[in-house]
């Protein structure tokens, strides 16, 4: 018999390629650093790759024989989304991204059936890929989103809170100017009770209004420099005897801290409304409030945020903690809290700590909060220091301040302001204190007055927001052509936007609307002293 040596070699050759397959095969299923592995129908593990058994803290042949549910999810049974069930029905494949206890992550589990010759399900290929980093890395993409999304709800409300106060703040110059003017011709004593009353409610109303600008950020400051823990102090013990006699009060002032530039009216009332909230929070079991002050140093390496997503800069602050043992808060009230006219008590009204948020912004500080439902809740104020002087010895001059005037000055005022009402009884207020008067609507008819009759003007009473010039354009064109003219501006809203621009100017000022007669007479005697 003649044997071919092609003939033998063919079946030598198709058992090398089929190890040399087996072997590639091999080598592929263990490299993939996905877990994968394949069972039967009765979740019994039959193979599994190396990143598998890795995973397991196994070797690959330790796998076989355990069951997938037993071994990856460490349970006793399979659990309630396994898709073996579906597959031997006759379901499609599919995948799902579960939650595995075990191993402290998540996977996306894919699963893959196999048949045999006869159609029939024989095994399932289990495709596990960990996605942990991946949903962290999501959940923070929402988390910051989420920030981002409440600040831009929180500023909103802040525009349009200030545009509010703004509008309110000019109705309530006309009601109060013209109840000052009524009240001063002549009235009869009923009628001056009735006018006391709506001046009574007019002044109400502008402190509500400077709740709102203090919650946009826009509330007018008086700087000044404060000893803090004397400030705090002073507050805690006026406010101790007012509260359930269960609510222990606990300082912790700290020692030498530098004093703060700020407006001390503004800072008690966030002592107050922090302190308040703290000890109604303990309700009538009582409990414990914790004051702190400590001198804090923000690096730029530590990336702190405040309450609302944003990075608090690099610097040194006054640090102001009220942590208390109260019910706390949830994530809902917690992203609601700085809302105007929320509250979580059953009675309760006003702007509280949307009034806070503002007036700490105003201040270029940051607010932290921590808490949790059963756990109470702890705030952190940040003050900044001046970063040329930690100790806080050195600061700005601040505005000159308004002057005690009983005098009756004399003199012809310019006054700029597109409402025509306000005029009208600016104008009558004006007259009522000695002075003549050249009214305007606005910043252009100003100039082309002031070029016309410059030699009359003794000084400018102008609004700060006006259609064409508005009043800090119309302040610049002024300085350039005389240096020395007193300017006075008003506005609804704080005195942030004007500051800047007249920086040192002793021959400029600013009064908030609605101001009562003696303010704006003190505020004009001021700026006539420099004239």
């Amino acid at each position: 018999m003649v044997t071919d040596e092609n003939t033998i070699a063919i079946p030598q050759l198709i058992y090398e390629a089929v190890s040399r397959g087996k072997r590639e095969w091999e080598q592929t299923f263990d490299s993939i650093a996905d877990l994968i592995f394949i069972t039967d129908t009765n979740h019994t593990i039959s193979r599994a790759n190396r990143a598998m058994a890795k995973h397991c803290g196994l070797r690959p042949e330790d796998l076989p024989g355990r069951k997938c549910y037993d071994l990856f999810h460490d349970l006793a049974s399979p659990p309630p989304y396994c898709p073996l069930k579906s597959l031997k029905e006759g379901g499609a494949p599919r995948a799902e991204e579960v939650e595995v206890a075990k191993f402290c992550g998540f996977f996306d589990i894919s699963v893959s059936p196999l048949y045999n010759d006869e159609g029939t399900l024989a095994a399932c290929v289990h495709v596990a890929r960990d996605v942990t980093e991946r949903k962290k890395a999501e959940e923070y993409r929402l988390e910051l989103e989420q920030q981002l999304l409440q600040s831009q709800k929180l500023e909103s409300l802040g525009v349009l809170t200030g545009g509010i106060a703004h509008d309110f703040n000019n109705i309530l110059m006309i009601i109060l100017g013209h109840c000052l003017l009524a009240k001063e011709n002549q009235a009869s004593a009923p009628v001056v009770g009735h006018l006391d009353q709506i001046e009574s409610a007019g002044n109400r109303a502008a402190d509500l209004c400077r709740q709102m600008l203090a919650y946009a950020g826009k509330a007018p400051l008086i700087q000044t420099q404060i000893d803090l823990p004397a400030l705090v102090r002073d507050m805690v013990q006026m406010l101790q005897p007012a509260f359930n006699k269960k609510v222990t009060i606990e300082c912790d002032l700290g020692g030498d801290l530098p004093k703060l530039t700020c407006d001390e009216a503004k800072i008690q009332q966030i002592v107050m409304n922090l302190v308040v909230n703290a000890a109604e929070s303990l309700g009538e079991q009582g409990g414990k409030v914790k004051v702190t002050l400590s001198h804090k140093t923000v690096l730029q390496a530590q990336q702190e945020v405040d309450c609302f997503g944003n990075v608090i800069p690099p610097g040194t602050y006054q640090c102001l903690e009220v942590a208390d043992t109260g019910c706390g808060m949830d994530q809902e009230t917690q992203k609601r809290i700085f809302e105007p006219f929320f509250t979580t008590k059953f009675t309760g009204r006003g702007l509280g700590l949307s009034a806070i948020s503002g007036i700490i912004k105003s201040h270029n500080g940051a607010l932290q909060l921590c808490s949790a439902p059963g756990a109470g809740t702890t705030f952190s104020v940040y003050f900044p220091l001046p970063p040329c002087c930690p100790a806080g010895d050195q600061v700005a001059a601040p505005l000159p301040l308004p002057l005690n005037a009983a005098a009756r000055l004399e003199g012809t005022i310019l006054l700029v302001d597109d409402e025509e009402e306000l005029r009208a009884v600016g104008c009558e207020l004006l007259t009522s204190m000695g002075f003549k008067v050249i009214a305007v609507n606005n910043g252009s008819e100003a100039l082309a007055i002031w070029q016309e009759r410059k030699s009359e003007i003794d000084l400018v009473l102008m609004d700060l927001t006006m259609p064409e010039l508005d009043g800090v354009e119309t302040y610049r064109a002024l300085r350039e052509d005389t240096p020395t003219l007193p300017v006075l501006f008003c506005s609804g809203y704080g005195d942030q936007d004007i500051r800047p621009c007249i920086g040192e100017d002793a021959r400029a000022g600013f009064i908030a609307k609605p101001y009562q007669l003696a303010q704006l007479q003190a505020a004009l005697a001021a700026l006539w002293k420099t004239a």
